[in-house]
């Protein structure tokens, strides 16, 4: 928003952001990444109780522990962001209410202190929202890399957990490149 010189709010021209992404993150950071930790943190005990079963038994457990506590940061930090998430208009319809508004028949005032209490918060949001998300992929990165450790087996006969191993290490590799690619766009769009 900006003040013309007649003295009316009008909404900026800048690029919108997607609103709908900040909907699919509640969903990631509060169904999807909660069951990946549980899955890491189950698996972790699997490996730390069978360490003797396992190729790489305290690499797997390093990322497997590594994953859950990015994970869990990852919840953390967006649980915290999300006080930071609210709309103009959600603002305005809460200050309405306000008696200390109601003198402001022509919404100027409030338009401004929207305005000046709005933007600070959304760009605080997306900030912190931001590193969770590194977070996240971080944690899911190292899941795929400790499952892959998990299922490369210990006699090289084993060609079906080799196969396994090879899968899951193919769609770790895939994800990485599809986080590389998102990071890239998000860096090209916020430089046009």
């Amino acid at each position: 928003m900006t003040d013309r010189p007649d003295g009316e709010i009008v909404l900026s021209k800048t690029k919108p952001v997607k609103r709908g992404y900040d909907t699919a993150t509640k969903d990631v950071f509060f169904i999807a990444a909660p069951l990946f930790t549980a899955a890491s943190l189950s698996l972790a005990g699997v490996v730390a109780g069978a360490a003797d079963k396992f190729l790489v038994a305290g690499l797997t457990l390093l990322l497997l522990v590594g994953s859950s506590l990015s994970l869990i940061a990852a919840i953390q930090m967006n649980y915290h962001a999300r006080q930071y998430l609210f709309s103009a208009a959600e603002l305005t319809q809460e200050l309405k209410t306000m008696p200390a508004w109601a003198a402001d028949v022509h919404n100027t005032e409030l338009a401004r202190h929207v305005q000046k209490e709005h933007l600070p918060a959304d760009h605080k949001y997306r900030e912190i929202a931001r590193r969770s998300v590194h977070c996240y992929n971080i944690g899911l990165l190292l899941l795929g890399l400790g499952v892959a450790c998990a299922l490369a087996p210990r006699d090289c006969g084993e060609v079906a957990r080799w196969v396994a191993c090879g899968m899951v290490l193919a769609a770790t590799i895939g994800e990485a490149v599809w986080i590389y690619y998102l990071i890239f766009k998000a860096s090209e769009r916020l430089e046009s």
